[in-house]
């Protein structure tokens, strides 16, 4: 039997009753169960960390969570700017870098589509409510399960292959979004305001593909979102290690 891909799923770090917790929601590693793979959650951690995990693992999954630091990417916080980690930040920047250097598939969700972007070269709008004119909803209030608005897939992507649709619906939970997309990514979805919801990379020997909602939420109800994490592992099984 062919070993199963195991699959690193960053956390981040929060303070319980005192005590600091690092930890992932629970939806990552069960969508990543139920397609195949093996999931191992990933703390903060430095450069060195960076480099023997992803030694370790056949692909990453940049996980949702916190807003990203403005620093990150060189700019100053805007008013509207949630709580950010940025030891998180420096944490995915490295794994991204060496993911880079090894060809290790990624797929990344909500705050990863940002933290990917970043470590690329990109920027983000960091309050597309107050930046952005004429912007839908992008925080539901409804269960997180449930879709909230539409979302148009470009024809041809590999978004469109793996979901099937050019129209999909969606959740949402981001008040941040992708403003300049760094240089080896490409844009494959779009909200209707215009806020960009999917990205693929453009170099053919790495697997690159962020989505801006969570599809692990989604995934339970909606076999064509568990579909996003199939594809992802299925990838990672067949991968050469660099």
């Amino acid at each position: 039997m062919a070993r199963k891909p195991i699959i690193g799923i960053t956390g981040s770090q929060k303070e319980v009753n005192g005590i600091d917790h690092s930890f992932v929601h629970a939806k990552y590693p069960e969508a990543v169960l139920r397609a195949g793979g093996i999931p191992v959650i990933l703390p903060l951690g430095n450069d060195e960390a960076a480099k023997a995990w992803i030694d370790t693992i056949d692909g990453l999954l940049l996980s949702g969570g916190e807003d990203v630091d403005p620093q990150s990417y060189g700019a100053n916080p805007h008013p509207e700017l949630g709580k950010v980690i940025l030891e998180r930040d420096e944490t995915e920047i490295a794994l991204v870098k060496e993911a880079e250097k090894q060809r290790t598939p990624i797929f990344a969700i909500c705050r990863g589509i940002a933290s990917l972007n970043v470590a690329l070269g990109g920027t983000l709008t960091q309050d597309i409510h107050s930046q952005l004119e004429g912007g839908i909803k992008h925080h539901q209030e409804g269960s997180r399960i449930n879709a909230t608005h539409e979302c148009n897939v470009e024809e041809g992507s590999r978004l469109h292959r793996i979901l099937g649709e050019t129209k999909i619906s969606i959740n949402s939970m981001h008040h941040q979004a992708l403003d300049k997309v760094a240089d080896n990514l490409k844009v494959t979805a779009k909200a209707p305001d215009g806020v960009i919801e999917a990205v693929e990379g453009t170099d053919s020997d790495w697997s690159l593909l962020a989505v801006q909602w969570h599809p692990e939420e989604m995934a339970v109800k909606y076999e064509s979102m568990q579909r996003l994490f199939d594809s992802f592992v299925e990838e990672c099984s067949t991968k050469e290690k660099v």
